[in-house]
């Protein structure tokens, strides 16, 4: 469903704020795991997320380049309204960090994330939701 016109606006804030966040994580997880490590952590966490979200399940065929974050943006930007865009959000971080904790632990997620979670409040307590 796509949003009305009003709540384009809306949409496209959430999903610019999303991009920037995942621009961040990226920043912070590919001097590590390189460029195509996280950009696999990323295709994981679409397909996984895609079970709770159905719009994310468009993205899991679709040819991402490792950074390039713009099939997440249309995707978000076509939800019915920001809170659907957010929620979208949310559960794709969710399963990132929950992903990323399974294979590296709940501390060294913590310290790898934390310049994306100083930097970036509204992420801080997904971030920090390493438990789960």
């Amino acid at each position: 469903m796509a949003a009305q016109p009003g709540e384009a606006i809306d949409c496209a804030q959430t999903a610019d704020l999303a991009v920037a966040t995942w621009r961040k994580i990226d920043d912070a997880l590919s001097p590590i795991i390189g460029r195509a490590g996280m950009a696999a952590l990323f295709k994981r966490s679409l397909y996984l997320a895609g079970a709770d979200q159905p719009a994310l399940t468009a993205l899991v065929d679709v040819e991402i380049a490792p950074g390039d974050y713009a099939p997440l943006r249309q995707t978000m930007t076509q939800q019915s309204s920001a809170d659907a865009a957010a929620t979208v959000q949310a559960a794709l971080l969710k399963t990132f960090l929950d992903l990323l904790t399974s294979l590296i632990g709940a501390e060294l997620t913590e310290r790898l994330l934390r310049s994306v979670r100083d930097n970036n409040p509204s992420s801080g307590e997904a971030a920090q939701d390493t438990s789960s």
